[in-house]
């Protein structure tokens, strides 16, 4: 519950971040690897490590956003001081609360429903519409699956989290957090 309550300030303050906000902190190099892994798994251990590392903006917003929306991002100047912002809020909730996360095993996991799909793709055209405009057709789920994990913090069971996994168009793996 605390994990998802940071996750969610750190969204919150990534999206401060088109608003205006500004930042010092110096935007990642890190590359998004597993992506196109064959794994949801690799996909999803890349994409929790990213989340609790410092500079892991960019690989967060490359599992979160589909293509498209980074590129409009990008395009229209805003990626690095949204990517900055999270970097930043992540680096304060660290020296906060001095724990280490790591990603433990995948617990349960369900193939989407037609109805979850339908309603995923309602979800990024959401998430889209303040970048660039997209239709539902636009978005294909290749497959995708409802995950719970569990995770260690400071070596010691930490939690479990619930999680949407899916290959979008052909851009690799997408997370849905919930």
């Amino acid at each position: 519950m605390r994990r998802s309550a940071t996750v969610l300030f750190a969204c919150a303050l990534a999206f401060c971040g088109l608003a205006g906000c500004q930042s010092k902190s110096s935007i990642s190099t890190a590359k998004v690897t597993m992506q196109d892994s064959a794994s949801y798994e690799d996909a999803l251990k890349e994409c929790f490590d990213a989340m609790h590392t410092s500079g892991g903006g960019g690989i967060f917003y490359a599992y979160m956003f589909p293509d498209e929306a980074v590129k409009a991002i990008k395009d229209s100047g805003k990626y690095d001081d949204l990517v900055k912002t999270f970097n930043e809020s992540q680096e304060k909730s660290f020296a906060l609360e001095e724990s280490v996360y790591t990603f433990g095993s995948v617990t349960s996991s369900q193939e989407l429903t037609d109805e979850q799909r339908s309603g995923i793709k309602r979800y990024f055209v959401n998430l889209c519409d303040p970048y660039i405009k997209m239709t539902e057709k636009e978005f294909d789920i290749k497959e995708g699956y409802e995950l719970t994990f569990d995770y260690l913090r400071n070596g010691e069971k930490g939690g479990e989290e619930s999680v949407i996994v899916l290959r979008l168009n052909d851009e690799g793996w997408k997370i849905i957090t919930q």
